[in-house]
């Protein structure tokens, strides 16, 4: 007759399995999520640990240039401390989690966006970048189903709350920049300050102090004049609050493939390739997203005004002419958008 199995007899069963090697042990952050779409902690699965992630606010999105509307009311950023601030900061290189190569601010100094019709100041935290692992995805948001091959995020803290530690929990704690990358032929040279110390983060929760750089060495010229895509939405990683005022940059940022395979030189947490580190697109659901870019053609219908954005150039004199008529629909139609968007807090 066999014997009977005690609880001493079924700890040692196990502590035997693990010491020789059959059972793996694997670390609570990646077992709650992660970017495979096969897992039970992939993207679709999210929602089952975080409530949120199963919203109707949720980021990112694909934006439809046909459907974007102008707002002649949203200003563009005061992007002085991106331009100017330098010393007293403190900047720190991470792949954190084997999920993303972000840097982290702290020091003296901060550095703040402002302006954009924010409703406060903007404390730069930290950004980060997504990427794929072929040039045809890697970004988050898609323009007009198109993604890029990367893109970064820089998130920001609203002045106020800075303190408590509820930035992420609190209607309009955070505020997220992206930019989408594009393909070039030669290296961009404004990655390069950044790239050279990417050896040091090859495995995950790896970092590095770096020697501090503005903001702006790593973004398009002429940021003052920037145009962007601005909706409410959320975190796009767990635990996916809709707490985000998100601020997409119609410009974007060159880079080659031989600076794309150096993120793709990364690690995971097992040890893999970390590439495709992107939440796919969410539904926009009743959200609207305006432009700080002006029209190059409006329709206007008598239940709403649309307004089509030229997605590839647009001249800065472009002599489009509205009749004081539709400009003054424009301008009501934004004004009950913008306010049933914020009455929802």
């Amino acid at each position: 007759m066999a014997a009977s199995l005690t609880s001493s007899n079924i700890l040692l069963l196990v502590l035997s399995f693990l010491l020789a090697g059959k059972i793996r042990v694997v670390k609570a952050d990646a077992a709650t999520w992660n970017y495979n779409r096969s897992d039970l902690g992939g993207p679709d699965k999210w929602s089952l640990t975080y409530s949120d992630c199963g919203g109707v606010f949720q980021s990112p999105i694909d934006i439809n240039t046909s459907t974007v509307l102008y707002d002649p009311l949203l200003q563009r950023f005061n992007v002085t401390d991106y331009t100017s601030k330098l010393d007293g900061l403190d900047m720190r290189l991470v792949n954190k989690g084997g999920h993303t190569a972000e840097v982290i601010y702290s020091g003296n100094e901060r550095v703040y966006l402002r302006g954009g019709n924010l409703p406060d100041d903007y404390r730069l935290e930290q950004f980060h970048f997504h990427w794929g692992s072929l040039d045809r995805q890697g970004s988050e948001h898609a323009i007009d189903s198109q993604f890029a091959p990367m893109e970064l995020h820089l998130v920001h803290v609203q002045k106020r709350l800075e303190k408590s530690n509820t930035s992420s929990s609190h209607p309009h704690g955070l505020a997220v920049l992206g930019f989408l990358f594009q393909r070039s032929d030669n290296n961009n040279t404004k990655l390069d300050e950044l790239l050279k110390y990417f050896p040091n983060i090859t495995s995950a929760n790896n970092e590095t102090e770096i020697e501090p750089f503005k903001v702006s060495d790593l973004l398009p010229d002429d940021l003052e004049n920037l145009d962007f895509y601005r909706y409410e939405g959320s975190l796009t990683t767990p635990p996916c609050s809709e707490t985000v005022i998100w601020s997409v940059a119609v410009d974007k940022i060159n880079i080659s493939e031989y600076q794309l395979n150096i993120f793709r030189s990364l690690h995971n947490e097992e040890d893999e390739l970390l590439v495709n580190d992107y939440r796919p697109v969410q539904n926009l659901n009743s959200r609207t997203v305006t432009t700080t870019r002006k029209p190059s053609t409006i329709t206007d219908t008598s239940t709403s005004t649309k307004v089509s954005v030229d997605a590839t150039t647009t001249p800065k004199n472009s002599g489009v002419r509205v009749p004081a008529g539709h400009l003054v629909m424009l301008v009501f139609t934004v004004l009950a958008l913008r306010l049933m968007s914020w009455s929802r807090f």
